[in-house]
């Protein structure tokens, strides 16, 4: 098992238009979110050090109902909430690891 994810709510940049951005592993992984018409979660762009800013281009999955809902909660409570996505985080990495560049996926240990 890989080490805990570290999980921090982060600033959206006029840059980057999402609905909301996270910032993993202290700093070197930055997600960005978006929110579909049906309340649905997905990743717009994942940026690594050392690696650059992947972008979906649209070819990412959408998280199920209730993990877009379980999610899209932490995030409304804020860094104290969001600490428990981590499950949530994993699965769709593994599920998006195609999009979002396996090799810097597991350097950064989020699958």
């Amino acid at each position: 098992m890989s080490a805990a994810m570290q999980i921090e709510i982060h600033q959206v940049m006029p840059t980057r238009p999402c609905r909301f951005c996270l910032c993993l592993q202290n700093g070197c992984v930055f997600a960005d979110f978006d929110v579909d018409d049906d309340g649905k979660v997905f990743a717009v762009r994942v940026s690594f050090d050392g690696f650059g800013c992947c972008t979906a281009g649209g070819r990412a999955t959408k998280m199920d109902q209730h993990d877009s809902r379980a999610l899209l909660a932490m995030v409304k409570v804020g860094d104290r909430g969001i600490a428990g996505a981590e499950m949530i985080l994993r699965d769709y990495f593994r599920a998006n690891c195609h999009v979002f560049w396996k090799d810097a996926l597991q350097r950064h240990q989020l699958l």
